[in-house]
């Protein structure tokens, strides 16, 4: 299951790299497609906020909205 906590480890090992963190949905829900690929720009207020390319919006997700979504 991902949670805000795993998703700050990851971003933090592939910002000393220079890669970037991704979540994808692991199912189709309102609005959100299943693989599709969002960018992980930072962790705010306890909740990650992330780039959807498909409509150019940014989103927080919390823990709750997380366990739908895998982290790559």
């Amino acid at each position: 299951m991902t949670t805000v906590d795993k998703v700050k480890v990851k971003l933090q090992e592939n910002t000393t790299t220079g890669a970037n963190t991704h979540l994808i949905p692991s199912k189709n829900m309102r609005n959100w497609y299943k693989d599709e690929l969002v960018f992980v720009r930072e962790i705010v207020d306890n909740k990650v906020m992330v780039f959807r390319s498909m409509d150019g919006q940014l989103y927080f997700l919390a823990n709750d909205d997380l366990i739908n979504f895998k982290l790559l």
